[in-house]
């Protein structure tokens, strides 16, 4: 692949880059191909082109609205003159240059017949924290099967400004925002949930549930079952975590999970991929 070919795949990112600044949704989607695999950070797939401009002219006029991105390719893999991988670390600022949010995608490129380049597939991940490089006494068998308490959700009137209080004081990681509003933080072991109050709804402000990482969904109901309580209920929902929702004896929310809750996974999970 010759030097030109490789601006040709740098060049995408710089589109996007630019496009977001402009809060422009067309130009940031035209860099991908009209059938394009695209996943996000929470495992939504948006259909194509098409999919990728909607979802992002929401994110614009919404929770990144003036705000900007900045991208860095990290590798570029040759599989064939016409196509390559392409790993991208990309980090989105606020308008005065704070950090929001990080992700690193991996990326399909390839060329079409015309020669322009454009990408296929792109799978966006939250990057992992490093681990330590001192050595870490590893769990035990029985360590790692038992249930972790991972997870924490509040309903509250400002997410937004929550979370600063949360990531100032607590120097948690705000790593997702949804289109409502509601924001996602982690301290490497725990995921904190500030859910976006809905002043029709009924849901009260204040704690809401908690959730916890298991290793068996099955033993974990049968469990369950047995100390008394009803049978935990498969949630209906895209997202790739808290797949049950379970009541404690006196009516306390809670859920389960054997995929974690986003966010850095930690250091002990019992299901560390």
């Amino acid at each position: 692949m010759t030097t030109a070919e490789t601006h040709a795949i740098h060049a995408l990112w710089e589109t996007m880059a630019r496009a977001w600044a402009s809060a422009d949704a067309a130009l940031f989607a035209s860099v991908f191909s009209p059938d394009c695999d695209f996943t996000t950070v929470r495992g939504d797939k948006p259909p194509g082109r098409a999919g990728i401009a909607a979802g992002h002219d929401r994110l614009f006029r919404t929770q990144y609205a003036s705000t900007r991105l900045e991208a860095r390719i990290v590798a570029v893999r040759h599989l064939r003159p016409d196509l390559a991988t392409v790993e991208a670390e990309s980090t989105i600022l606020t308008a005065a240059g704070a950090p929001l949010a990080k992700t690193h995608a991996l990326a399909v490129a390839e060329r079409t017949a015309t020669g322009d380049w454009h990408l296929t597939a792109f799978h966006n991940m939250i990057p992992a924290i490093p681990k330590e490089t001192a050595a870490v006494p590893q769990p035990t068998e029985s360590e790692q099967a038992r249930p972790r308490l991972r997870h924490l959700a509040i309903v509250a009137k400002d997410p937004e400004k929550l979370a600063a209080f949360y990531t100032s004081v607590f120097s948690m990681e705000l790593f997702h925002r949804d289109p409502d509003g509601s924001c996602f933080l982690s301290d490497g072991h725990l995921s904190l949930a500030l859910i976006k109050h809905r002043l029709d709804g009924d849901t009260p402000l204040g704690m809401n549930h908690f959730g916890f990482h298991v290793t068996d969904t099955e033993a974990t109901s049968a469990a369950l079952v047995e100390a008394g309580t009803d049978k935990p209920a498969e949630r209906f929902t895209d997202r790739p975590f808290a797949e049950y929702r379970a009541m404690d004896p006196e009516g306390n929310w809670f859920d389960l999970s054997a995929h974690g809750f986003g966010g850095p996974p930690p250091s002990s999970s019992p299901d560390e991929t």
